[in-house]
C-alpha cells in the first residue's frame, strides 16, 4: 500500500512538471527568440550572444510604448467600471428575489457565451452615430460591455457565499445598502474581486477584434493592434516581434504576481465545506 502510495506521488509529479513544461516552453522559446539575432531566429538553439538590439530596434521603429500606455489605460479603465457595475448587479442578484432573476441569470451567462467580434459590426454601426469610434471612452464601453457578464457570474457566487446577516446588521447600524456592499460585503468578497478582476483585464488586453473595428488613429491603437502592423513588406521580422510579445505579456505576468494570494483564494473557496 505504501509502495502504491509513492508511485502515485511520483506519476502526479511527472504530470504536473510535464504540464509545466508544455505551459512555459512558448514563453521560454519567445524570450530566447528576443534575445537572438535575425541570423539565428529560425534556429532551434540557444542564442550563441545573447544582444538586447531587437528592444532597441523596436522602441526606436515602432512607438511600441505608446501601445502598451493605450492598452494598460483601456484594460484597467474597463475593468474598473465592468467591477463597479458587476458588483451593483451581482449584489441584485444576491439580495432581491424578484420575477425573471433565473431568466436574467442565463441571458447573462448566454452573453458570456457570445463571441465578442459578433457584436463589433453593431457597436461601430452604433457609435459611429453617436461619435464615439476613434476614442477610447468608446473603446472603454465596448470592453466593459464584453466583460461584465463574466463579472457578474463571478461576483454572484462570491457573494451568494456570504451570509445575509452580516449585511443586515450593517443596516441595523445606519448603513445603507450601498454602504453595506462596499465596506461589508466586497472587502469579505475581495478574492473574488481579484478573480474578475484579472479575468476582465485578460479580456481587455488581448482583445483584438473589436479594437481594430473601432479605433483607427495611429495614436490611439492597442498593443495587439499596434503589433499587427509590425509585418514589414519584405516578410515578418520575428526578432523585431518576439521583442515586442515579449514586452506585451510582462503587464499580465506582473498583475498576476500581484494578485496570486487573492486568486489561490477566489479559485479555491468553497472547496471545502462544513
Amino acid at each position: 500500500m505504501k509502495r502504491k502510495r509513492h508511485v502515485l506521488l511520483w506519476l502526479s509529479y511527472v504530470i504536473v512538471l510535464s504540464a509545466t513544461g508544455v505551459f512555459l516552453f512558448p514563453i521560454v522559446w519567445l524570450v530566447l527568440s528576443s534575445l537572438k539575432p535575425p541570423s539565428e531566429i529560425l534556429e532551434i538553439s540557444l542564442p550563441a550572444q545573447p544582444t538586447l538590439t531587437n528592444y532597441t530596434n523596436v522602441l526606436g521603429t515602432f512607438p511600441v510604448g505608446r501601445y502598451l500606455r493605450n492598452s494598460v489605460f483601456v484594460a484597467l479603465s474597463s475593468t474598473f467600471v465592468s467591477l463597479l457595475l458587476g458588483s451593483l448587479a451581482a449584489y441584485g442578484f444576491t439580495r432581491y428575489r424578484f420575477h425573471g432573476r433565473r431568466f436574467l441569470l442565463l441571458a447573462t451567462l448566454l452573453m458570456r457565451m457570445l463571441p465578442a467580434i459578433a457584436i463589433g459590426i453593431p457597436l461601430f454601426i452604433l457609435f459611429s452615430r453617436i461619435r464615439m469610434t476613434n476614442t477610447f471612452a468608446g473603446l472603454i464601453i465596448a470592453h466593459a460591455a464584453v466583460q461584465l457578464p463574466l463579472v457578474i457570474w463571478i461576483m454572484q457566487g462570491f457573494l451568494e457565499d456570504i451570509p445575509v446577516e452580516l449585511a443586515e446588521a450593517g443596516m441595523v447600524d445606519g448603513c445603507n445598502r450601498l454602504n453595506v456592499l462596499y465596506h461589508i460585503l466586497l472587502p469579505l468578497a475581495t478574492p473574488g474581486l481579484a478573480v474578475a478582476a484579472i479575468f476582465a483585464f485578460l479580456i481587455s488586453w488581448n482583445d483584438f477584434g473589436l479594437s481594430l473595428i473601432l479605433i483607427s488613429t495611429p495614436d490611439l491603437l492597442t498593443m495587439p493592434v499596434g503589433m499587427s502592423n509590425m509585418n514589414l513588406m519584405y516578410g515578418v521580422r520575428w526578432d523585431n516581434l518576439s521583442a515586442a510579445a515579449v514586452m506585451y505579456i510582462v503587464p499580465t505576468i506582473a498583475l498576476a504576481l500581484l494578485l496570486q494570494r487573492y486568486i489561490v483564494r477566489g479559485l479555491t473557496m468553497g472547496a471545502v465545506k462544513g
